[in-house]
């Protein structure tokens, strides 16, 4: 398969070195220290799924590196025929060009964000017929550019066709996923996987940046509103037509419980740490979304509304409005 990567940070160094120490044909749309990273010493991941860290390198040919879409296309000797949309859901307005430009028509592109705005966003730049919702999982975060880490599991990744019809596309995305040591599956429904994802993530990230604390805080001292709010989420998605339960836990809040104890005690998700360094973040794309989907079917969301409201403030001051 030929492949384009766009972004190369936590998500996107941790897909684009696996799939490119496979062998596969890998793309980088990337810019600034990232791209000059990633033409002089290629991409390391340090992964730390396996007890002992492991260290996954990728040496990159120069063409195979670039900010310009058709260079990359040239390079791949066609359009690609998966593209991944790693960047953060501010960029993706900015990428509407470059991915009209990548893309030909049996095109895949998988969204990867956390919150459920981003496979939306994609479509209205290239259609939904070219989508696919994407749910990464994985505990991963830049050391430098071109240097990534990952903590804990090795990583899944789910995706899906807009519509739930099953293609070849996706059984293909899912082989090369596979082999490159990620975890990968398609749903029953890509939808509710996204939410049972929103259910955990959000929650972490507005608690565990209102309380700067880790995982470990959340499920232990903070284990009653850690409670709620996941609960809160879970109605929103059920008014919305998303079941949560699965065939092995009936209760989608106990699943995602039984997901925090999992987890290293000090694990944090990007939304807190960009917060905590005063950068933007998606406070609103992961929280404000499903603060206003409440509103919006009548579900009554009381904790993460006043996780959202006490964190505005400093969201508003790390993009430069107060």
């Amino acid at each position: 398969m030929r492949i384009v990567v766009i972004g190369a940070g936590g998500i996107g160094g941790w897909l684009g070195a696996r799939l490119a120490s496979t062998g596969q044909q890998v793309g980088f749309l990337v810019h600034g220290g990232t791209l000059e990273a990633l033409r002089s010493e290629g991409l390391t991941l340090l992964d730390g799924s396996g007890g002992e860290p492991g260290t996954v390198t990728a040496r990159i040919d120069e063409p195979l590196v670039s900010q310009d879409p058709g260079t990359l296309v040239d390079a791949l000797g066609g359009h690609p025929d998966l593209v991944f949309v790693t960047t953060k859901v501010d960029a993706l307005p900015g990428l509407a060009p470059a991915l009209r430009r990548l893309i030909g028509p049996g095109t895949g592109v998988v969204s990867t964000q956390n919150g459920i705005s981003a496979p939306g966003m994609l479509a209205g730049a290239v259609g939904t017929e070219h989508v696919l919702p994407g749910v990464a999982r994985v505990y991963s975060a830049v050391v430098s550019p071109g240097n990534v880490c990952t903590i804990g599991s090795a990583g899944s990744l789910a995706l899906g066709e807009w519509d739930g019809a099953a293609s070849a596309l996706t059984a293909g995305a899912v082989g090369v996923l596979e082999a490159a040591g990620i975890r990968a599956w398609v749903p029953d429904s890509i939808w509710a996987e996204l939410w049972r994802k929103v259910s955990f993530v959000a929650v972490q990230g507005a608690l565990g940046a209102a309380a700067n604390a880790p995982i470990g805080v959340l499920r232990s001292e903070l284990r009653d509103v850690f409670t709620a709010a996941v609960g809160e989420v879970v109605e929103v998605a059920a008014a919305l037509g998303h079941d949560l339960a699965t065939d092995d836990v009936s209760d989608p809040v106990t699943a995602v419980l039984a997901l925090a104890d999992a987890q290293p005690a000090g694990a944090t998700t990007s939304m807190q740490r960009d917060i905590a360094a005063g950068l933007p973040s998606e406070l609103d794309a992961q929280v404000g979304s499903v603060c206003r989907a409440g509103d919006d079917t009548g579900v009554a969301t009381p904790v993460l509304d006043l996780a959202h409201a006490v964190l505005a403030p400093r969201e508003a001051r790390a993009r430069g409005r107060q």
